[in-house]
This record gives C-alpha cells, sequence and structure tokens, in this order.
C-alpha cells in the first residue's frame, strides 16, 4: 500500500515546518522525526481526497489536506493523480520551512 505522511509545526511567529513523505506505512514514520510523529497523519491518496471532501473520521485529516492544499500545490495535483490511478508511485521526502518574517 502507498502512503503520503504529512506532519506540520507552527513555530509562535516564526513560520511553518512541513515534513512529507511517501512509500509504505512504516518508511514514512522513519523518514519523519519522531518530534513530529504526533501530528503525522499517513493517508493513501484515496484517502486524502476524501479529507479534502470533508468525508474523514478525523477533523485534523481536513485540517492537514487544507496544508497541504495551501503550501505545496503541485504535491497536491499529484495526490490527486495518484488516487485516480493516473502516474507512478515515487518515494519521496521533503522537508520545507516558511518563514513569516
Amino acid at each position: 500500500m502507498f502512503y503520503i505522511g504529512v506532519s506540520h509545526y507552527y513555530a509562535m511567529g516564526e513560520g511553518v515546518t512541513i515534513y512529507v513523505a511517501s512509500g509504505s506505512e512504516e518508511s514514512v514514520q522513519e523518514s519523519i522525526p519522531e518530534y513530529f510523529h504526533q501530528g503525522l497523519t499517513i493517508l493513501t491518496p484515496s484517502e486524502w481526497l476524501k479529507a479534502a471532501a470533508g468525508d474523514c473520521e478525523n477533523e485534523y485529516y481536513q485540517s492537514d489536506e487544507e496544508v497541504l492544499k495551501a503550501y505545496l500545490p503541485v504535491l497536491w495535483k499529484q495526490i490527486e493523480e495518484r488516487a485516480l490511478e493516473r502516474g507512478c508511485y515515487l518515494d519521496f521526502f521533503m522537508k520545507h520551512h516558511f518563514n513569516y518574517a
């Protein structure tokens, strides 16, 4: 099963740090530092689209989906493509920090 995991942390007045990884559930957890596991959401591409539609059990999933769409729109487009069975599975890891200052 192919998963995409996202964790983000808002630092007061500093910005937001986002970690994104793909692969198996285990490889996603290994890629993202343990400190960020508390806020880690690991979903399949189809589950990400359900979160975007508001059809999810956990309210945080929709919040994480909104973060992806706002800060990483190209990645969000890839999630949509994978959910529709187009494209290919790519393993990736990314850390990005947005500074508000």
